[in-house]
């Protein structure tokens, strides 16, 4: 009783995050890596936050900003590509790699603060740069660690975030970033024997869980105003951040 209990909040919280507000799930990769061996959690995961995706699709179909998601995905699809060649290695310890993800993701929330009190101090325009170095950091790190470790959230959140879009805008771009993501990994995942007809089994019965928590986040999502989705989203960026250092 206590692994289902599990399994549903996790499946709950990927509908809940991925239609409503981004980084909710924050629980749900150490929960589940929790009640499943950690590499073998990330297969399992996969077809969930890619049904995730697609209700996210759907709701937010008139809203997100293709430029900038197709600005960042070349770079995230080497990312993917890099990260499947680092678990192949006998070598690659994926729980360094976690710390290397949150001290990165603490590092641009910090500078963003830094900037955000800078432009209002100067009232100038001072924000995270979005220059073709910086698109490729984020998308090279971000698709990386949603290959090794389905951990790109708050690293794709900090790179639209400094974009200042609409709430809907933020859900409807990010869902767009992560369904072509996630669908790119699946045949990785399966190569390397993470994705099985009894995973998907076990992701068919959590289904129903998953769309009642998108309906919750739907329906949270439109009663936040705009400032506090906004540092919402920072704190549980944070949170995601600090649980992969631990």
């Amino acid at each position: 009783m206590f692994f289902w209990g599990l399994a549903v909040l996790c499946a709950f919280s990927i509908g809940f995050s991925k239609n409503g507000v981004t980084g909710a799930g924050v629980l749900v990769i150490p929960l589940m890596a929790h009640i499943f061996p950690a590499k073998a959690s990330t297969g399992i995961l996969l077809p969930m936050l890619v049904a995730g995706d697609c209700v996210a699709m759907w709701t937010f179909r008139g809203h997100g900003d293709w430029r900038h998601v197709f600005k960042a995905l070349p770079w995230a699809f080497a990312g993917i590509i890099a990260g499947w060649l680092a678990m192949m290695s006998p070598g690659f310890s994926g729980e360094a790699f976690k710390i290397f993800i949150g001290a990165i993701v603490v590092c641009v929330l910090a500078l963003g603060e830094w900037l955000a009190w800078r432009r209002r101090k100067a009232g100038g325009e001072l924000r995270i740069s979005h220059s073709p170095s910086s698109v490729a950091f984020f998308g090279l790190l971000g698709g990386f660690a949603t290959m090794t470790a389905n951990a790109a959230g708050p690293v794709f959140a900090i790179y639209l975030l400094a974009l200042e879009l609409p709430k809907e805008n933020f859900i409807g771009s990010t869902a767009r970033i992560f369904f072509i993501l996630n669908l790119v990994k699946i045949p990785f995942s399966a190569q390397l024997g993470l994705i099985t007809p009894g995973t998907l089994s076990f992701n068919a019965i959590l289904l129903p869980f998953l769309l009642a928590g998108a309906y919750a986040g739907f329906k949270t999502a439109k009663i936040i105003p705009q400032r506090t989705f906004n540092s919402i989203v920072k704190l549980l960026a944070l949170a995601a951040a600090v649980k992969l250092m631990l």
